[in-house]
């Protein structure tokens, strides 16, 4: 629309700022006319190499979506806590106790061949889990990726 009012480029941040535009003929084009709505907005949280902490929670709270680390399956939750690392378990608590809508988990132990066992643990406690994969591209926008 701003193209169909011949509205100038230096008027275009005030009105992305919300201004109405009045035309050299004194015409007033309300701001509704030339904008769409924005977007909401996203909210991404990172947690790796890091020992599991509750009080993280807060801080990610309804995140869209969460990577955590989940270096370990829970039965080795105290070699987790020797090295400073979380299990796939915690991460999945992590989640769930922040509201986030979906989960990633990576950072793996190579001791896993089958990261399968740490999905499972994870989706028992947060089921919108899913494995972090070379390469893999997730959406954080609204409907994010039908993968989950």
């Amino acid at each position: 629309m701003t193209d169909f009012y011949k509205v100038p480029v230096y008027e275009l941040n005030r009105i992305k700022n919300g201004a109405d535009f009045v035309t050299p003929d004194g015409e007033l084009i309300p701001n509704a006319r030339l904008t769409r709505p924005a977007e909401p907005a996203r909210k991404y949280a990172y947690c790796s190499d890091t020992a599991f902490h509750p009080q993280i929670a807060e801080q990610i709270k309804g995140a869209d979506l969460l990577f955590h680390e989940a270096t370990f399956a829970q039965d080795e939750e105290a070699r987790a806590r020797e090295t400073f690392h979380s299990t796939a378990a915690q991460a999945a608590r992590m989640a769930a106790d922040a509201d986030v809508k979906r989960l990633v988990i990576g950072h793996f132990s190579a001791r896993y061949e089958d990261e399968s066992v740490l999905l499972d643990e994870a989706r028992a406690v947060f089921p919108q889990t899913m494995l972090a994969k070379e390469n893999l591209c997730v959406n954080v926008g609204a409907g994010g990726n039908r993968d989950f």
